[in-house]
């Protein structure tokens, strides 16, 4: 009988292990595509923002090049005048770590030392004709840029304790003439931005190499660039690293459970404008390319595809008992007949409790899965909102800094450098916010304050050129009679308004003196705010169904991404607020917020 009994047995097994074999290798492929991809949108952040912190850098090294200098300059004596003006914004611009000016024999003619967080010390001029970003600087033409490799920042040839990581940025500078005078040189501080790029959101690790295969920075290790320091580990294999130089896209690349995300940061030889029309793109120079490199680790990996491992031991040891048990007991039918159907009820029984565990471990599948896409989307709302709030203060300031490098009626410039300050306060007001969000997304809520409507939108008209000057066609209206206190998420409430009057800006009609007004009112016991504008308007028969949806946009010929309205409509919701619209070609648009 036991022979029989086993025959059964492998003719109804082998087919299903089969089976559950192919299910479970199907399942743990999706997974690991699905985390592969996960991988992939938080690696491309990383990249962006690498990307992007070089560019400011770039950036400001493009304004001080720009500056006309005077003939014969000589910023230490003959003309401190002319840098007086400049010595109080080195100051408050903390990743400066230093900033020189070198002329064409590689001696500095002008040094100031960063020594805390708004003091500066000027002078102890140094000879830097052997240095290579000097060597390499005085090669750089006009429009060109030169970006030097991170490294240790050294004195007289010794690292400086505590390790600080800095990148150098060079650039030729002319007088008045068209005459090249020198160099230009920044020392940037880069620990915040390589903390940035190790900072985890899930347990992944991150490496930024060079073109030489040195670990510039690990998520591994407490110290940037440990290869100065004497500390080379082999963190990554050889043959992995050997992929990863030289490669011009991203790629992923999955081997012995580990999952690699390979991506170049190219930046020699590319060209940028800076976001500015009117300037001739620069090219930018570099000695190195980085390469980033995000792993996701076997135990990450592991944990991830943990739970199909259970299901399918879980699956096969229920399937193995009870195909065997079934076998044994149908052979003995005939026989014990009444015990067959007590063990046929027993092991249904058991089938049934296995059933509703499987059903328990989807259902915590599916809670994990949805936490992930919110956060995901979180990350994707912060990344946009940063790069969207911050825009508009950083071009006030830029206008109002070119406006009092311009202008010289004292008068004037004393009505110009109130203006300074308050964009310089949204700024820092703005960071604040920022860093509240970041607060928000690791506590996985948001957090409500009592805001003041008025001193809110005061605040956000001082990050518009538009707004912030006395004499601007452009005018912000309040009406909050009704109600001006509103218990709601600063941060949100903040990017909502600013929205609000980037729109109106952008959209409004240059045959009328344009305004935004703010409007409060009560309705069914309920805050309402109505935020009117006489701009260009739309046609609501036509785009009602469309106006709040992501990337739908309605000018053609105005720029725009269409993410204004969308980041509205979701950030309200968030806090069970809702909005409607009604508007008018060519008489304007008028949005009905319930709170």
């Amino acid at each position: 009988m036991w022979k029989r009994v086993l025959k059964m047995f492998l003719g109804l097994y082998l087919p299903l292990l089969t089976l559950t074999l192919y299910v479970f290798y199907f399942q743990k492929d999706k997974q690991i595509t699905g985390l592969s991809e996960y991988q992939k949108r938080d690696a491309k952040i990383k990249k962006e923002y690498f990307l992007e912190q070089c560019n400011n850098l770039l950036h400001d090294t493009k304004y001080w090049s720009n500056l006309e200098y005077p003939v014969n300059f000589d910023p230490m004596n003959k003309h401190t005048a002319f840098m007086d003006r400049y010595i109080e914004l080195i100051k408050e611009i903390t990743d400066y770590d230093q900033f020189r000016f070198i002329d064409l024999e590689g001696k500095e003619f002008f040094r100031a030392v960063r020594k805390g967080a708004d003091s500066v010390v000027i002078g102890n001029l140094q000879n830097k004709e052997n240095h290579l970003y000097v060597m390499e600087g005085l090669e750089l033409e006009k429009n060109q840029l030169y970006l030097s490799h991170i490294s240790l920042n050294r004195e007289n040839g010794v690292i400086e304790k505590p390790n600080k990581p800095v990148i150098r940025a060079v650039a030729p500078i002319f007088d008045t003439t068209e005459t090249k005078i020198g160099l230009v040189v920044i020392n940037f501080k880069m620990k915040r931005v390589l903390d940035q790029l190790k900072a985890k959101t899930v347990d992944t690790e991150l490496y930024l190499l060079d073109e030489n295969k040195r670990v510039i920075s690990s998520s591994l290790h407490k110290e940037d660039l440990p290869y100065e320091t004497g500390i080379v580990d082999n963190l990554l294999p050889k043959d992995l690293i050997s992929n990863t130089i030289g490669i011009s896209h991203d790629s992923t690349i999955i081997k012995k459970e580990h999952i690699w995300r390979l991506q170049p940061i190219i930046l020699n030889g590319t060209t940028n404008s800076f976001g500015s029309i009117s300037n001739q793109p620069s090219e930018i120079v570099t000695p190195t390319n980085w390469y980033m490199i995000v792993e996701i680790p076997p135990r990450l990996v592991a944990s991830y595809i943990e739970p199909l491992y259970d299901s399918l031991i879980t699956f096969n040891a229920i399937s193995f008992i009870s195909l065997f048990t079934l076998c044994y007991i149908f052979q003995k039918k005939k026989l014990e007949k009444e015990h067959f159907y007590k063990e046929l009820e027993s092991k249904n029984i058991l089938l049934t409790r296995s059933k509703e565990k499987l059903e328990e471990n989807n259902i915590k599948v599916k809670k994990i899965n949805n936490s992930l896409e919110i956060r995901n989307k979180q990350l994707s709302d912060f990344n946009y909102l940063i790069s969207h709030n911050l825009r508009s203060p950083v071009t006030s300031m830029s206008v109002v800094v070119e406006m009092i490098r311009k202008e010289k009626n004292p008068e004037i410039l004393n009505q110009l450098l109130p203006k300074l300050d308050q964009v310089a306060n949204s700024i820092t007001n703005l960071t604040k916010d920022i860093n509240e969000y970041v607060s928000i997304l690791d506590n996985k809520e948001i957090k409500l304050s009592n805001i003041n409507l008025t001193d809110l939108i005061e605040e956000v008209k001082h990050e518009f050129t538009e707004t912030l000057l006395d004499d601007s066609d452009f005018e912000v209206l309040l009406k909050l009679d009704a109600w001006n206190q509103i218990t709601f998420s600063k941060f949100y409430l903040q990017s909502i308004l600013q929205n609000f009057v980037s729109n109106a800006i952008k959209y409004k009609r240059e045959d009328v003196d344009s305004y935004i007004l703010f409007e409060s009112a009560i309705e069914d016991k309920r805050k309402v705010l109505y935020v009117r504008d006489n701009g260009i308007g739309l046609n609501i028969n036509r785009h009602g169904d469309n106006v709040f949806k992501l990337y739908k946009r309605f000018h053609r010929n105005i720029s725009g991404k269409g993410m204004g309205l969308f980041l509205i409509k979701s950030q309200l919701e968030a806090l069970n607020a809702t909005i409607s619209i009604d508007s008018e070609e060519g008489v304007g648009t008028t949005f009905k917020i319930k709170f």
